[in-house]
């Protein structure tokens, strides 16, 4: 295999996770005894560090706050092998994320502070391409703003993976859906951005609109995936959950270096699942225990 193809490449947020677990049932208005901890986060960084893990030479694209983050990212970026040099430091406090937990790892609610991705414009869109440009793919998150979205679609010519990341956010999608190698979407992220309704119809109307492969993830049931021809599922391998949080991103992942190492896409799908699978089963949003998944 072209060495070259197992370059990935991230375009998107990291932020400082704060997150709590309860330790039993929640209660609207209450105080619940449990766990809080603080650690790195945001889709693109959690998407970067697992396709690391994954053995793919990564590199990480955003905006960062020199704030008393800063060492903590830079320690992290060595430990998991992500390049960080083509990031762009600010004088300002990283992006937040907060989230919290039911007492069986289960996020019930969240909020997002995430100033920083606004000020990721398409000059500092940019500013990546030439980093970029030995990518065997790279990955978009929707944290990152409609328009660098949009120029991003038009300037890259590696294959594009894109995570929906939310609902409201997901629809930031739209104008690049015809420049997408895998689009990675919940069914309500889905729902959102094809205004139909059903696993089915969504991954019709995606593949219409343009997209490649569209893998439409079910949480504890597994994916529902097509690449144009055969609408098929790929069910999940049953884990007990600790924490689900970082799902989601271990499954893009795992669905790009897929797609970088040439498998077919049916084994894409199915190393998501696992990834997701082995992710949901340790605490965090990436562990460690996804370098079993190395060829």
């Amino acid at each position: 295999m072209d060495m070259g193809k197992k370059k990935v490449a991230v375009i998107g947020a990291l932020n400082v996770d704060i997150g709590g677990r309860s330790s039993g049932p929640l209660v609207r208005g209450d105080s619940i005894p449990g766990r809080v901890g603080l650690t790195l986060g945001g889709v693109g960084w959690n998407i970067a560090r697992n396709c690391a893990l994954l053995g793919a030479d990564t590199s990480f694209f955003s905006l960062l706050g020199r704030d008393e983050h800063e060492p903590s990212i830079r320690d992290e970026s060595a430990r998991y092998c992500v390049n960080i040099d083509g990031c762009r430091w600010v004088d300002e406090t990283n992006n937040r994320y907060l989230y919290v937990c039911d007492e069986h790892g289960d996020m019930t609610a969240a909020v997002n502070d995430m100033g920083l991705c606004r000020q990721m414009d398409p000059a500092f869109a940019a500013g990546c391409l030439d980093r970029a440009a030995s990518a065997g793919a790279v990955v978009v998150d929707a944290n990152l703003p409609q328009e660098t979205l949009r120029y991003l679609g038009g300037a890259l010519r590696a294959p594009i993976v894109a995570d929906g990341v939310s609902i409201v956010k997901s629809i930031r999608l739209r104008p690049i859906l015809d420049k997408l190698a895998i689009l990675k979407a919940n069914l309500q992220e889905a729902e959102a951005l094809t205004g139909r309704t059903g696993v089915e119809e969504c991954i019709r109307a995606l593949l219409d609109a343009g997209v490649k492969r569209v893998v439409i993830s079910r949480g504890a049931e597994g994916v529902v995936c097509s690449d144009g021809g055969e609408i098929f599922p790929v069910n999940s391998v049953h884990t007990d959950v600790v924490d689900s949080t970082g799902a989601g991103d271990s499954m893009t992942a795992a669905l790009t270096v897929g797609l970088v190492r040439d498998m077919d896409f049916a084994d894409c799908a199915a190393l998501g699942v696992t990834a997701a699978g082995i992710t949901v089963a340790n605490p965090g949003a990436v562990t460690a225990a996804l370098a079993v998944l190395r060829p």
